[in-house]
């Protein structure tokens, strides 16, 4: 891997579990083969535990340091713990002092805030990588808002007022977040527009020196976030790229051998799906009319496609209050239909499917790293309901997207008789990995100096 800049060190950041495996450890590898890094670890599956520890890793990966923010701060509340994730991100500053750092967002957690606005003093360039896919945010605050109205305040108060409720208690969760938790570490708040709590702006609009999205698409969406354009950059997601996705065929993908003997379909249930809202006007989708639907689809699928194995893998933060109903109603219909569980990695359900489909309202990113490890594969996005957010894939390459029950038995009547042809993505890098990336950056910054 070209290297112009052999002599520097790098602070990276894992972000959750889940965004490390299907996405940043190929960042990781690919920096690791370059310049020495020192990660800074959340408590990872053990897929990617072992695969940092392996001796096949890229060998200028130094010393690993868990911290515990999302796996659980050993704190008594949530001010100890703020002062220990602003601690942590002093020391690790002050101690490796890195030229770059790496994390996942500069909005998201605290940790990371603190850890970006310390390094931004050291002269660190800082770069924060899209962990995740993305859609327009205007919406989604819409959407985030009419969900809390519904399940967190009493069902007879008007929803004008439940919405304002939920607005002021917004204003106050951004206000103690962004506010009064640095003052009391003894730091400056953090000012600006972007918030996660108050679902504005995006990633990019704080203390990080760069934006690095998957795509045209998504720098589309930053740019209406809020991001300057100036700070954005495209690099395709790592399982694009040959080399890393041969890493990651190495450590996760060969673990998942399908029997080439049976076809499987596998469903993809999003979370966050008690209620939902039709597009049109924002009335309500109940809980039980979803359920329903997932169930007479499942039927559909059984019956178009007899004899394959069809696996429902619920996500992990699954929190319907009677999944155990829905389970006996889905498992009764064949024998061949299995509830996986939710705790499961999902690349091992991609790599055993013939067939990949979001059950609606199919967000999950589940579906966009689907049409990166297996692009090849019918991937399919119902979107029954015309609901707000379930045509997040639409007119996405490499997606089918599916707003109606004839056009999808049409679908898998063409996949049953070996007649579906899928369109293939269009390859729009601007480069070829992040070390080429890096070192752009750096003699843009070296140029910007003299």
């Amino acid at each position: 891997m070209n290297n112009k800049n052999s002599n520097i060190k790098v602070l990276f950041y894992t972000f959750t579990a889940r965004a490390f495996r299907t996405t940043l450890v190929g960042h990781l590898y690919e920096i690791c083969r370059a310049w020495p890094t020192v990660l800074i670890s959340e408590k990872l599956d053990q897929d990617s535990e072992d695969a940092l520890k392996n001796k096949d890793f890229p060998h200028k990966l130094g010393k690993i340091i868990q911290i515990r923010q999302f796996s659980g701060v050993e704190k008594n509340n949530i001010f100890a713990q703020n002062k220990y994730l602003y601690s942590l991100a002093k020391k690790f500053i002050e101690e490796e002092k890195p030229d770059i750092v790496v994390t996942a967002s500069d909005m998201h957690s605290l940790f990371e805030m603190y850890l970006l606005r310390l390094a931004k003093k050291n002269n660190s360039l800082n770069l924060c990588l899209q962990p995740s896919n993305t859609g327009g945010i205007k919406v989604v605050e819409k959407w985030v808002d009419h969900i809390n109205a519904y399940l967190r305040f009493p069902i007879f108060l008007p929803l004008w007022l439940r919405i304002f409720l939920v607005k002021c208690r917004k204003y106050s969760g951004h206000l103690f977040y962004y506010w009064i938790l640095p003052v009391t570490a003894g730091q400056m708040p953090f000012f600006g527009k972007s918030s996660h709590i108050l679902v504005r702006g995006n990633s990019g609009m704080r203390d990080s020196d760069y934006q690095i999205v998957f795509s045209h698409r998504d720098y589309n969406f930053f740019i209406k976030d809020g991001v300057p354009a100036e700070k954005l950059r495209i690099l395709s997601h790592p399982l694009a790229r040959k080399k890393t996705r041969e890493f990651f065929e190495k450590i996760y993908f060969k673990n998942y051998k399908k029997n080439k003997g049976k076809k499987t379909v596998v469903l993809m249930i999003p979370t966050g799906i008690e209620i939902g809202f039709f597009k049109k006007d924002f009335s309500l989708i109940p809980q039980k009319g979803r359920e329903e639907k997932w169930v007479e689809t499942i039927r559909l699928i059984s019956r178009i496609l007899p004899g394959w194995d069809i696996f429902i893998k619920p996500h992990p933060d699954t929190n319907t209050k009677n999944f155990d109903d829905i389970k006996n109603m889905i498992e009764s219909i064949s024998e061949n239909i299995k509830i996986a569980d939710p705790g499961e990695p999902a690349d091992k359900y991609i790599e055993l499917a013939d067939i990949i489909i979001g059950l609606p309202p199919s967000t999950s990113t589940t579906i966009f790293t689907a049409s990166l490890q297996c692009p090849e594969k019918p991937i399919i996005s119902l979107d029954f309901y015309q609901e707000v957010l379930g045509d997040f894939y639409k007119e996405f390459e490499g997606i089918e997207y599916i707003d109606n029950e004839k056009r999808f038995i049409e679908i898998l009547k063409d996949i049953r008789d070996k007649k579906y042809q899928k369109k293939q993505r269009l390859k729009k890098e601007e480069f070829s990995n992040i070390v080429e990336l890096i070192n752009n950056l750096i003699s843009a910054k070296n140029e910007k100096r003299n």
